[in-house]
């Protein structure tokens, strides 16, 4: 009997051991509730190789389609953040049921803080986009928008102190001082507050908040628009937030959505993948799905007057959608952080919105935009600095000439010089003050990049000098075109 006992317990064992394995095909787990592709199952050879991998990329596996998955974490998150208040699935628990994104509290803290030349190249580089866009008829609007905890800081856990300042105020004191077009959506939804703008328990403002920070854009670009003060709307629990999704996987809490009765123009979409229906269309770009938002343009049926829009995005910018279609006759939504300023059309307005916690990316790459020619700027009699390296790179509209600059360098006026000789000649272009990481990586913080147009005929070898603060470092030589 007590054999007959021990071989049962052990057969039990195992059994609940392979339990999750067994049950794997017949369970599947959501992957658009984490908004990532879920990990899939790996093969012992790879191109005909031992994937030396395969044990790590089978707990990936393995963790992703646990049975159950999505209930397990939810009654964990469900202890530990609704009852303990502790961060859990990237989610900050605050006080009365709000959520926060937990990429915020950097900024909240002012643990992220970007060094003062950091932020002067921030601002270079808009200026540097706006002189193009507007030098061709264009005009320009920068759109940082705030944090949740930014708006509602007395809605985090009490445990966490706001820092008198961040990246975001010392970036709006420096556009202001600079002259740069932007549109101070901090204070302007700081006094709006009252009225709830943002969701209790998603990262994202609400269509009240949408509404306003859409017009305060349009201020921003001299626009005559509707303010639509007195449309009715009604307040609606049916919005299931991203961060209830991290938090409360298998089923969390609807939130509430201000829902306009709003009569917007008649539009249809010119360049998206496989539309049928415009408006069920429009409906899934302004959700949280991102399917196919990559890219689209619009064109607004009651608008005839040539107007054109611009508009880099993310996902803040999905509640605005319907506003900006209406406001131009053709409208064009580009989800990045690097704007391909060289493909916009003369006459084009852009906009450039951005989430106040991703800020640090407006200079990890610099914009798809010729490197303008400047005039009266060249290295004679300026102080040498030490030689650095240069570097080149073939992109679709040029050539790009990058490389770092000594971190030590100081925050002057952030500009950046390239000074192209050749036979006593000289060319002088602009160059955005970026540290280029996807080609220098991560180690450094400064650093210039410029596209060279092939419109400026150049041809055969050069000595390149850069100009940064008042010196001149030497950085080899740059061959173009054929000699």
């Amino acid at each position: 009997m007590k054999k007959a006992f021990k071989i049962a317990y052990i057969v039990l064992f195992f059994t609940l051991l392979c339990l999750p394995m067994l049950l794997m095909p017949f369970f599947k787990n959501d992957s658009t509730l984490e908004k990532r592709s879920l990990a899939k199952l790996p093969s012992y050879l790879e191109d005909g190789r031992l994937n030396l991998d395969f044990s790590d990329q089978f707990e990936s596996y393995a963790s992703d389609h646990f049975p159950l998955r999505a209930e397990l974490l939810t009654a964990s998150n469900t202890i530990k953040g609704e009852l303990l208040h502790a961060q859990s699935s990237n989610v900050i628990v605050g006080r009365d049921g709000w959520l926060f994104f937990n990429s915020e509290q950097a900024d909240f803290l002012n643990t992220n803080a970007l060094t003062d030349r950091q932020i002067r190249s921030i601002a270079v580089t808009l200026s540097l986009i706006e002189e193009d866009i507007t030098g061709r008829g264009g005009r320009f609007a920068f759109v940082p928008v705030p944090n949740k905890s930014t708006v509602y800081g007395e809605k985090m856990p009490p445990t966490f102190r706001r820092s008198s300042e961040n990246n975001l105020t010392r970036l709006t004191e420096e556009l202001t001082r600079s002259g740069v077009s932007f549109t101070d959506l901090r204070g302007i939804l700081l006094a709006s507050k009252d009225q709830t703008i943002y969701h209790r328990r998603d990262s994202h403002w609400n269509y009240r908040g949408a509404l306003i920070g859409w017009g305060a854009v349009m201020d921003t670009l001299g626009k005559e628009h509707e303010t639509y003060a007195g449309a009715a709307y009604t307040v609606e629990n049916i919005w299931r937030g991203d961060l209830d999704k991290l938090l409360l996987p298998a089923g969390g809490v609807m939130d509430e959505q201000v829902v306009y009765q709003i009569d917007h123009d008649s539009f249809r979409f010119t360049y998206s993948m496989g539309v049928s229906d415009q408006a069920a269309q429009l409906a899934n770009y302004m959700s949280d799905r991102e399917e196919r938002d990559d890219l689209f343009t619009a064109q607004n049926l009651d608008h005839k007057d040539g107007s054109r829009l611009y508009m880099v995005r993310d996902s803040f910018g999905r509640a605005l959608l319907p506003f900006m279609i209406d406001s131009y006759e053709t409208s064009t939504f580009k989800r990045t952080d690097c704007p391909n300023v060289a493909s916009i059309e003369d006459g084009t307005d852009l906009i450039y919105e951005i989430a106040e916690r991703n800020l640090h990316r407006i200079i990890e790459t610099a914009p798809f935009l010729y490197a303008p020619l400047r005039e009266g700027i060249s290295a004679d009699g300026l102080p040498i600095g030490g030689e650095i390296e240069g570097h080149t790179e073939t992109t679709g509209y040029g050539t790009r000439l990058y490389g770092s600059l000594p971190d030590d360098l100081p925050a002057g006026d952030c500009r950046v010089y390239l000074v192209l000789e050749q036979d006593g000649g000289t060319v002088t272009l602009e160059a955005f003050p970026i540290h280029e990481a996807r080609l220098l990586g991560d180690g450094g913080k400064n650093g210039y990049s410029a596209i060279l147009s092939e419109e400026l005929g150049l041809s055969g070898t050069y000595r390149v000098t850069v100009i940064a603060e008042g010196t001149a470092f030497p950085c080899g030589t740059f061959t173009a075109g054929t000699e």
